[in-house]
């Protein structure tokens, strides 16, 4: 066998990830590594091969190199399948044949569970942002808002990483050092029926057309908050596809019957004040 062909086998690409099975003859990361670098691609193959998984919007393809487009022909069955159910885009990392600097074909070698993805990009961490005020009439159509911190679960279960809304019932230290005074003090305390201080975290791909890749925030009721902004995609956790500045979510169907809720990653914070 060429030394070519033998780097991609599943032995060789084993440690990408800190464990692993193999599935599919392709190997399957259950844990990823700590820190800034989740997942450890090797080197290159060849000249014209490169490892490197699909960024959110599925039209490039990124590399330890740097990003590469996608051939036409190759665009076309990555959205044919995401049209038909077919996402396993959003946790496959390929192998990637390269001419005149495009990807004119593609073969999976990995997968991320979806548990480790969750875990690498959110689990133990904390966001704060804002949610939207519960008015008079009981809905959510003002533009007010109140400050909002969320931790978050060490560890995810079945696809979610569950959280809690810490100031929802007490005064709660923000990561600036300002206190975010309890929610259900104020007559507009957004958290009532449906809504409560539990909530989960879920990656959806393609949830209404190809690539339409999106976090939901989710209440414990099963209603859901949604916003593509900090969907962590595959090349995300590679270090090429970064989450943006804010994570802004509107309640999925209908937006003014739950909070709006708008939220950055934050270090720090927590305590009583």
């Amino acid at each position: 066998m060429a030394p070519d062909e033998n780097s991609a086998t599943p032995q060789a690409l084993s440690g990408i990830c800190a464990a692993s099975t193999q599935r599919n003859g392709i190997v399957h990361c259950t844990k990823l590594f700590p820190g800034k670098k989740p997942i450890r691609l090797p080197g290159a193959p060849s000249r014209t091969q490169r490892y490197g998984a699909l960024k959110r919007g599925g039209t490039t393809f990124h590399t330890r190199g740097g990003d590469l487009p996608l051939a036409a022909a190759v665009a076309k069955q990555l959205k044919a399948g995401a049209d038909n159910g077919r996402t396993a885009y959003a946790n496959t990392i390929y192998l990637a044949t390269i001419s005149k600097g495009t990807v004119t074909k593609i073969k999976p070698v990995a997968d991320i569970e979806e548990n480790a993805v969750l875990r690498a990009a959110f689990a133990g961490r904390a966001m704060e942002g804002t949610i939207g005020v519960r008015t008079r009439q009981g809905d959510y159509a003002s533009r007010a808002t109140l400050p909002v911190r969320i931790a978050f679960a060490k560890s995810p279960v079945h696809g979610e990483l569950t959280g809690k809304i810490t100031n929802a019932t007490r005064a709660v230290r923000s990561a600036k050092g300002s206190c975010f005074a309890p929610l259900n003090r104020t007559k507009a305390n957004p958290l009532v029926g449906e809504f409560t201080a539990k909530i989960a975290l879920e990656r959806v791909s393609s949830m209404h057309a190809a690539f339409d890749d999106e976090l939901l925030l989710k209440w414990s009721s099963g209603a859901s908050n949604m916003g593509h902004a900090y969907y962590p995609s595959i090349a995300t956790l590679l270090g090429g596809d970064p989450l943006g500045r804010t994570w802004e979510t509107l309640l999925h169907g209908t937006p003014s019957a739950g909070p709006p809720v708008n939220l950055r990653l934050v270090s720090g914070g927590g305590g009583t004040c």
